[in-house]
């Protein structure tokens, strides 16, 4: 099990550890290419999440399409709303996400720190 570093909003990571959001998104990169099931990913201050499943998309519409938009952005209003929700994040790698895709990443659990 490898433990990845990442950041998120707290909304994000609360909807996260009430099981309102069921996939976290990141742009394809080399450091999230050796993700696997079972990892765990640290967000700063807020906690850690589980990963289970793993899935591979071209583009952010193509994720939310097969995902479910409410799974990935659940205070969103419709899809394009949430493309620009994750689009507009400071950490969002657009350059990575035109050229590699991005990664649909099933949260198992999301324990925050004590």
């Amino acid at each position: 099990m490898a433990t990845f570093e990442a950041t998120t909003r707290p909304l994000a990571f609360a909807h996260m550890e009430g099981g309102v959001k069921t996939v976290f998104v990141v742009p394809w990169t080399a450091e999230f290419s050796v993700i696997s099931s079972g990892d765990r990913i640290e967000f700063e201050d807020l906690g850690s999440i589980s990963i289970g499943s793993i899935r591979r998309y071209d583009t952010v519409e193509a994720l939310l399409e097969a995902e479910g938009w409410v799974n990935v952005v659940p205070e969103a209003e419709g899809p394009e709303q949430a493309a620009e929700s994750l689009r507009g994040a400071s950490e969002w790698n657009v350059r990575a996400e035109k050229q590699d895709g991005v990664l649909a990443l099933r949260v198992r659990w999301a324990k925050r720190k004590a």
